[in-house]
């Protein structure tokens, strides 16, 4: 054995038989002290887990000179009571919920280890007859710690050289609050109508008092009705904030202070992402958020799958450019092999945020209860709620955002977009770009032209045209036989009418022209200058006229 030293970690192990209990008190794999009872006759018809249970009890108690105001560690082979005694809320049977009550003043943990390697076991099946009937528990709300030096200096109203003792010198500074009360137990020390509790028995009366878990500043006040002793305020305010069930059933009303976020380099090189929805139609909403320019893309999806996700952030990708860094939530889609094969592909960083903690994934957050709005409001009114959406974008992004006070479409494009509001066009200064585009247009006309023998058009309104078709057999000829006639003209774009009436609009090399011998045109002059016999014959022959020199003739 060992002797025992309050400055080494102490580890008490317990154990229960049908007979008896057994402890041992050990330091460094050493026994410090032997210790072990018989059941009474009511204590054997313990269940298991409440003999068990008992010993526990039994053993700190036992120990209280060693354990009291030092942490421990308490070892059982009975497993449950590991999970009673280190869960606050665990339920066990009124019995053991008892003994857990009674151990609020020590600070220990449970800790189960199997029975083979118990060495408690041997002293619980061999208990110590003489400790059979001893069943009264050492309690502790029967502490005393004296201050018979403070009721003696209120006798004697002597309180010289008070400094030398702190109990004593800090009593002083009240001497003229305290008093004397005889009673048939003895005298009480009172500091106005309160009872003076001593140091030693001021945590159970703190205990008492919280019992109900009261807050804070009830539980001062119910003390301060009954009892005083110094320093009531702190030592309550350390006992209520480390109350577990308290800490557990009490919101937290404070927070970090915020830690704000660096503006990136340039636009789309930080994109965060989130979903929104489903609504009632079944869609999600994938918010696709830049974080330099606030520029809010939107993708519809009727599932939040990795597979669907992929192919829309690659269009998306494919038009504004692959980021360096996409931050999002810890989602399903963001957890897979797929995800992180696709990041790898198109390299760019995934940066997740802290789990359950919106606030890491702010800019997306805050756009999609805007936008959530939007389509509340469209199906309160019975509209499409896309069509809105759309609505909502584009005003959004031609608005100025409340960080940058610049709108995101003109922080992304480097310039404003249009809306229904009537706005002026800048004039933009880009003389350069113009002589750049009027030189590289002028060059590959003229190349153009060249190979295509091109001609400007001399097609007029009132030309007779044949219109090119497309070919449908070996017998198809490139131009369809019936003429049309031009009626109107617009640049290159020409507009022909056939004889039934039918129209058609083309660009002028779909026609060729069908030019009239100026013979027939004048002969048929001539016959309708004749006689009406033969002009009958003149028009004979002319039914038989193709049908183009029937109207010219006319």
């Amino acid at each position: 054995m060992a002797y025992f030293d309050p400055r080494k970690a102490t580890v008490l192990i317990v154990d229960a038989s049908p007979v008896g209990v057994g402890a041992l008190l050990t330091q460094d794999g050493k026994v410090n002290a032997y210790a072990s009872r018989a059941l009474s006759d009511v204590e054997k018809r313990y269940s298991q887990t409440e003999r068990e249970g008992l010993a526990i009890v039994w053993a700190i108690e036992h120990f209280h000179l060693y354990l009291y105001g030092h942490k421990f560690t308490l070892v059982t082979d009975h497993q449950p009571l590991e999970y009673i005694f280190n869960n606050p809320k665990s339920k066990p049977p009124a019995r053991i919920q008892r003994w857990r009550l009674r151990l609020q003043t020590y600070d220990f943990d449970v800790k189960y280890k199997s029975g083979k390697s118990n060495a408690a076991d041997y002293m619980s099946r061999h208990p110590n007859i003489n400790e059979a009937n001893r069943t009264d528990h050492y309690d502790v709300a029967e502490e005393f710690v004296n201050i018979q030096y403070v009721i003696k200096a209120v006798k004697s109203g002597s309180w010289e050289n008070s400094y030398d003792n702190k109990t004593l010198d800090t009593f002083s500074r009240l001497k003229n609050e305290l008093t004397i009360v005889n009673t048939d137990k003895g005298e009480i020390l009172m500091h106005d109508n309160r009872i003076v509790i001593p140091h030693k028995l001021t945590d159970r009366v703190i205990t008492l008092a919280h019992e109900g878990h009261q807050g804070i500043v009830r539980t001062k006040q119910l003390l301060r009705e009954k009892v005083y002793f110094p320093g009531i305020d702190k030592r309550v305010e350390d006992t209520c904030k480390a109350c577990i069930p308290c800490l557990a059933a009490t919101p937290k009303k404070t927070f970090e202070p915020l830690a704000m976020s660096d503006l990136p380099d340039a636009p789309r090189t930080y994109i965060s992402m989130d979903f929104c929805g489903p609504f009632p139609s079944g869609h999600f909403l994938m918010v696709i958020m830049d974080e330099y320019s606030r520029y809010p893309v939107v993708e519809t999806l009727t599932t939040i799958s990795a597979k669907a996700v992929i192919p829309l952030l690659d269009k998306v990708f494919s038009t504004f450019g692959i980021p360096n860094i996409v931050k999002t939530d810890n989602g399903s889609p963001w957890q897979g092999k797929e995800f992180r094969d696709f990041a790898t592909y198109m390299g760019f960083t995934h940066r997740k945020i802290t789990p359950l903690w919106p606030q890491n994934n702010a800019e997306c957050e805050r756009f999609m209860r805007s936008i959530g709005k939007s389509i509340r409001a469209a199906h309160t009114q019975h509209k499409n709620w896309k069509q809105e959406m759309f609505t909502f974008l584009r005003n959004y992004r031609a608005t100025k955002h409340a960080t940058t006070d610049v709108s995101p479409a003109k922080l992304l494009f480097g310039r404003n977009i249009k809306t229904k509001l009537p706005t002026i066009t800048p004039n933009y200064q880009d003389n350069e770009i113009r002589e750049t585009d009027k030189r590289k247009k002028d060059k590959m006309k003229n190349y153009a032209d060249t190979r295509r023998n091109a001609e400007p058009s001399d097609l007029k309104i009132g030309d007779t045209v044949l219109v090119r078709q497309d070919k449908q057999n070996k017998l198809s000829t490139p131009y369809n036989s019936n003429p049309y006639k031009i009626v109107e003209r617009n640049g290159t774009m020409l507009t022909a009418k056939r004889d039934d009436g039918h129209m058609i609009t083309r660009n002028s090399s779909f026609y060729k022209q069908v030019k009239i011998p100026p013979t027939i045109v004048n002969s048929e002059k001539e016959q309708e200058q004749k006689e009406p016999s033969t002009q009958l014959r003149t028009s004979g022959r002319m039914n038989k006229a193709p049908a183009y020199l029937k109207d010219y003739v006319k």
